[in-house]
């Protein structure tokens, strides 16, 4: 059936107007358009080129709420926008001056013979597309929105503040849904009221046409006296939603705002997120399409005790702690016992899995095991499930599958736009393929829909750090710690931010306050100490390892820390102490990559070849390397590449050929880098020690030029390694060294006399 032959629908100049799809038709062009435009258009179609005022349309469009003239000007220039009426003079809408809009196309209405080629006579706006028009005093205060919910013996209330933020209008509706408020006696069901809270949330973000804040920002404001005005001003919204709960025995007591509440059985917090999600689409005039009401199903369980468990576990999974993250491992897992094809616990369960190996060290392919089942199991049963895409591209990510991990992701963003999870992971995708212009969008869209996150103010800072883009980075650090004073994460990404423009004993400063707010102590300890090497510091950055060794699991429990504490003791006890310790400590027996790199790299520092192949070619054979890792990115943008370890280890060994070819590989992947938009000081690095290597000590010192101007600070080991061996009798590379030595100096300096920084106790 062709739309103009649709009953109800208007021919409007060379468009055809839809009310019941809300869509603008024009040959094989079709664009859906928002409710509230649709009746915007039909009700100065039906005045048949009578000039409406902005008063009329006020009352017409938006009765009983309270806007301004600038909602009408707003709506009035999208509409003309989808009509390409933006040529002088106008073809559909006329302004005129001080009285208001016409339509001045021709048009022909529902059931008429022809077109209309000068509307004239005014008619009554039809009763299905427009609203009786509200008391204009109504238009002058604010307005609460409610819709009366029964889930069986359960009545929920939702009642809507429309925003007036001082004028300001947003043309798009919005919604932040605040932690409902635990009434139960005792107040021991808070966890339970944020993971409702956070679930509500995620129901209503599968509404494609309504913007979501995420849980994030929204829990900012839990315990504040704040007015709703000033919450929806802060985060950008046009509405809040904000409640209580109260578990008696059995039952339920849920508030949504102002309406008296009644009780329940605890089994209908099943539905009270879905109910609430379609009262909040009815009142903000939204339609929910098949594809969302499909979305909504993937999030149900057929078990009350199951999803009450599974609210749980997301309250605790958000608190980003490993004590945390361990306890909503085992609450999703009981809620799998409970219903073993609730996808939504198979997915964040498998997301707990991958947290831990950031809280616990645990290797990605141990993870991989638990999690990719999980995550096949819900694929089979919610294929349209945003978060299971979520999930399984963050751990492709992790794997470094780039392929299926962007294709996942990108999905996941498709099906789910309100999506701040995508988009952040998407985020660290590109960071980690060192694509920092790509990541700084996505990490900023993120920051849209979650504004008071701190982490994602930090990833920003480190994406802004990669592209040498130090004003907006450095305004992005102050934010993450400004949104959270206790977060070590945001101390240390201001650490990063600042050795990668050169200032070491800023970078200190800050590694020193996330120390003091961490129990995750290892990474923060290799850290401090490998910035304290890059000033020559290397009795320092000994006693920093040590103070490591004591605070933490070992010597070996942390690669990084693990390569610090082969290069600090070589500097204090030389080669034989070196090769002491690697005895004793059963090093030797690692089939870890990264640490046989750490070992290889040490041997070339003591002048061993013979081991330091032996370590690197145990590497390069090892089952847990994969191709990508081998010629990293994320490590390369830092300064360090296990590719360039291995050619250096080949070259000195004799093998010329092989050293070449890893030189080359190395050589492309530091010239995409570049081209992507990296401007860190380690690639440039990378790249003179890859030309000092190949026989180009000219291309070597423009390139390391480059990076002594970008902050690089290594001197004590460019004096030392193989890398640079080529360029040690040349006048020019001492004099540079010489230079970022009195830098080094300087920074020293400001540090002062300091020891290692203790942990928090």
């Amino acid at each position: 059936m062709s739309a103009q032959a649709r009953p109800g629908a208007w021919q409007i100049g060379a468009w055809t107007a839809d009310p019941s799809t809300d869509t603008l038709t024009r040959g094989s062009e079709k664009v859906k358009i928002e409710p509230r435009m649709m009746r915007l258009l039909l009700c100065l179609a039906e005045a048949q080129g009578e000039v409406l005022s902005q008063d009329r349309l006020l009352a017409d469009v938006w009765p009983g709420v309270i806007v301004g003239p600038a909602s009408v000007y707003q709506s009035i220039s999208q509409l003309r926008r989808v009509l390409g009426d933006t040529s002088t003079p106008p073809a559909y809408i006329e302004t005129v001056a001080r009285k208001g809009y016409r339509l001045i196309a021709p048009l022909r209405p529902p059931g008429a013979a022809g077109l209309l080629a000068q509307p004239a006579a005014a008619a009554a706006v039809a009763a299905a597309a427009v609203a009786p028009a509200a008391q204009a005093a109504h238009r002058r205060r604010l307005a609460w929105l409610s819709a009366a919910i029964t889930v069986a013996a359960l009545g929920v209330a939702l009642a809507l503040w429309l925003l007036w933020g001082g004028g300001r209008v947003i043309a798009s509706p919005s919604i932040a849904v605040l932690p409902l408020v635990d009434m139960t006696a005792g107040k021991t069901e808070q966890p339970f009221c944020d993971g409702v809270s956070e679930e509500l949330s995620n129901w209503l973000a599968q509404i494609p046409t309504l913007r979501v804040v995420a849980r994030s920002s929204a829990f900012a404001f839990r315990d504040k006296a704040t007015d709703v005005r000033a919450i929806g001003s802060a985060l950008g919204t046009t509405h809040v939603l904000e409640g209580s709960l109260r578990r008696a025995g059995d039952h339920l007591r849920v508030n949504i705002q102002l309406v008296a509440t009644s009780d329940a059985p605890v089994a209908d917090a099943l539905q009270v997120q879905e109910r609430v999600a379609r009262a909040v689409a009815d009142n903000l005039e939204l339609r929910l399409t098949d594809a969302a009401n499909a979305n909504l199903a993937e999030r149900r369980s057929a078990n009350a005790h199951a999803y009450s468990l599974y609210l749980v576990a997301r309250h605790h999974a958000q608190q980003r702690t490993k004590e945390d993250n361990q306890r909503a491992i085992e609450l999703y897992q009981q809620a799998l016992a409970a219903d073993a094809d609730f996808a939504l616990a198979q997915v964040y369960l498998a997301y707990a899995y991958l947290n831990q190996r950031y809280f616990d060290d645990r290797p990605i392919n141990d993870i991989a095991r638990q999690a990719e089942p999980l995550l096949a199991q819900a694929a089979r049963s919610a294929p349209r499930l945003a978060d299971l895409y979520v999930v399984r591209g963050a751990l492709e990510t992790e794997l470094l599958h780039k392929d299926a991990a962007l294709r996942d992701l990108s999905y996941a963003s498709t099906l789910n736009p309100n999506s701040r999870d995508a988009a952040a992971e998407l985020g660290f995708y590109y960071l980690v393929m060192g694509i920092p212009r790509q990541a700084l969008r996505y990490y900023s869209h993120a920051a849209e829909l979650d504004p008071l996150d701190y982490n994602l103010h930090a990833q920003r800072c480190i994406a802004l750090a990669d592209l040498a883009d130090f004003g907006p980075g450095a305004a992005a650090c102050e934010r993450a710690r400004a949104l959270d004073p206790a977060a070590a994460w945001a101390y240390s990404a201001s650490g990063a931010f600042e050795e990668s423009r050169g200032r070491i004993a800023a970078a200190l400063q800050w590694n020193a306050a996330a120390l003091q707010r961490s129990s995750d102590l290892q990474e923060l300890y290799a850290e401090r100490a490998r910035w304290l090497l890059h000033l020559g510091l290397t009795e320092r950055a000994r006693a920093t390892y040590e103070a490591a060794v004591a605070a933490g699991d070992g010597a070996n429990a942390n690669e990084s820390l693990t390569w610090v504490g082969l290069i600090t003791l070589y500097a204090r006890d030389g080669a034989q102490g070196m090769h002491a310790w690697i005895d004793s400590s059963g090093l030797k027996l690692t089939e870890r990559p990264a640490l046989l790199f750490a070992l290889a790299e040490a041997e070339l520092l003591a002048g061993d070849a013979r081991a330091a192949r032996s370590f690197s070619d145990r590497a390069l054979a090892a089952k847990d390397l994969q191709p990508d890792e081998l010629a990293s990115p994320w490590l390369a943008r830092l300064g360090y590449s296990y590719l360039l370890i291995a050619a250096a280890a080949e070259q000195a060994s004799g093998d010329g050929a092989a050293a070449t070819t890893k030189l080359e590989t190395l050589s492309t992947l530091l010239q995409r880098l570049t081209d992507a938009g990296m401007r860190r000081h380690g690639v440039s690095a990378l790249q003179a020690q890859v030309a000092a290597l190949r026989g180009d000590p000219d291309g070597a010192m423009r390139a390391l030029e480059r990076a002594v101007n970008q902050g690089w600070r290594e001197v004590w080991l460019a004096q030392r390694t193989p890398y640079f061996a080529s360029l040690r009798g040349r006048a020019d590379f001492r004099a540079l060294l010489s230079r970022v030595q009195a830098d080094n100096d300087a920074e020293s300096k400001q540090l002062g006399a300091e020891a290692p920084v203790p942990p928090r106790t």
